[in-house]
């Protein structure tokens, strides 16, 4: 059974988070029960030396008598919850700073302790003193000397016990710090998982929707991040989709209504000679109509062969540099026939008088043929058709405008469409196939060269780029 992207990231996510605050509690409570180990050392030890000095000195020197001694080790007692002992130079206890310790006085401390003391080193240890205390206790101990010789010690013991409850309580407090962090970062997650998975459920709901045709589904998802424009980019993708569709659609209802016309003619007139309807005397006649219709066909295939191979790269361009000027009055003189019927007036203007260009000279002569043939057909009787050519920078601009007052936004959009015709009756311009202009910006673009349309007043201007030879 597949997991959800919100489990699986749920899962991984909230497993590395309990990992980090695992190890991060761990590595806490290690280093606050060690600073706190530490710290009280330091503080017993800070304070032993002061006893040392301060009280035990002045007990020697007769400037402090035993009573006064006992009070301030009380005070010091409560203040740094420790017990103190004063030890002579034989190691009897003789001055205790509580009640609960009198039972101590007259008692001799391990021999080993009072060596150490005695040889004018601390004391820093943990147990249970030689079996004086029944828990274990940190103590922390003070030679006093006095003229240099040697009268005794000061020796602070503070209860493991005690200093462990209030390291537990350090733990509890940073357990519940960190449950309360885990807590909140688990939320956090779950909002942001589902902030991301959320989306793209859906982005996957629509995928299937329109693996099974239907192309018309948007998404409107606003997160303002990159999800947001993987919808944008869905979206796109679907209208490219959806065009597609529409165009395969178009395609497949244009090209049979350009087979069925031709084919229908020629099973007419071929019927009507087998079956005599038609005279042996217009026989002829109509053998050529179905030539043409033939001819017509082959044209169309040919068209549609050569458009397939250019978008699948099967063409190659091979530029060279060739005289433009001439190339552009030969093609317009090959509409000449047409272009009298019609009465059209033709002006031709050139910015040099040679222009040299560089360009595939065939697929070059096919651009200029599709765009005159597409100018002659639809100007109208009496119009105009302007070729002229000018230089901007390092490139030759060819423009071919003739009158056209049928020309609105959509067409201008789907002219270059494989079978777009200007006559959507498809019934006055039987010849063509709305294939010239596709194969016209094709040619351009694999030339690496730019061609666009502008709508003027009553007139149309196509417009296309060549390098400049060299």
């Amino acid at each position: 059974m597949k997991q959800s992207i919100f489990k699986r990231l749920f899962i991984t996510y909230g497993i590395t988070i309990i990992l980090g605050f695992g190890i991060l509690a761990l590595v806490l409570m290690k280093l606050f029960s060690q600073y706190f180990i530490d710290s009280k050392k330091d503080l017993l030890l800070e304070y032993g030396e002061k006893i040392t000095q301060e009280i035990a000195v002045g007990l020697y020197a007769g400037m402090l008598d035993r009573q006064t001694l006992n009070e301030d080790l009380r005070i010091l007692d409560k203040f740094l919850d420790a017990r103190i002992w004063i030890i002579d130079k034989e190691g009897t206890i003789f001055g205790v700073s509580g009640d609960k310790e009198e039972k101590y006085l007259g008692q001799k401390v391990d021999a080993g302790a009072l060596g150490i003391l005695y040889r004018g080193r601390n004391i820093i240890e943990t147990g249970n003193f030689g079996g004086k205390f029944k828990e274990p206790v940190l103590t922390v101990g003070y030679p006093i000397f006095y003229n240099n010789e040697f009268e005794g010690g000061v020796l602070v013991h503070a209860s493991m016990p005690g200093i462990q409850k209030s390291i537990r309580d350090i733990y509890n407090m940073t357990v519940l710090a960190i449950i309360f962090s885990g807590l909140l970062a688990y939320g956090i997650l779950y909002f942001q998982i589902k902030r991301i998975s959320g989306p793209l459920s859906e982005i996957s709901k629509a995928a299937k929707i329109i693996s099974g045709g239907e192309f018309q589904k948007r998404l409107k998802i606003e997160t303002g991040d990159e999800i947001e424009e993987l919808a944008k980019s869905f979206n796109d993708m679907a209208e490219s989709l959806e065009k597609i569709e529409e165009n395969r659609r178009n395609f497949i209802a244009n090209i049979s209504h350009d087979l069925r016309s031709p084919m229908t003619s020629i099973k007419g007139f071929v019927g009507g000679i087998m079956d005599g309807t038609i005279p042996p005397e217009m026989q002829g006649h109509y053998l050529n109509i179905v030539m043409e219709e033939c001819q017509r066909l082959i044209k169309m295939t040919n068209e549609l062969l050569e458009l397939n191979n250019i978008q699948q790269g099967k063409v190659e361009v091979n530029k060279t540099n060739f005289e433009l000027n001439e190339m552009l009055r030969r093609k317009l003189i090959n509409f000449e026939k047409d272009i009298t019927r019609k009465n059209i007036d033709v002006m031709l203007t050139f910015y040099d008088d040679s222009t040299i260009v560089h360009a595939d000279k065939s697929m070059m002569e096919r651009i200029v043929t599709n765009l005159l043939d597409n100018a002659v057909k639809f100007t109208e009787e009496k119009g105009y058709i302007y070729l002229r050519t000018r230089e901007e920078k390092n490139k030759v601009i060819v423009e071919i405008t003739n009158t056209c007052t049928n020309m609105d936004d959509n067409k201008m959009k789907s002219m270059w469409e494989r079978f777009h015709k200007g006559d959507e009756s498809r019934g006055i311009y039987k010849s063509g196939f709305g294939l010239g202009l596709s194969i016209v910006k094709e040619m351009i673009i694999l030339q690496g060269e730019q061609i666009w349309a502008d709508r003027l007043e009553g007139a149309i201007r196509f417009s296309f780029t060549i390098d400049k030879g060299k």
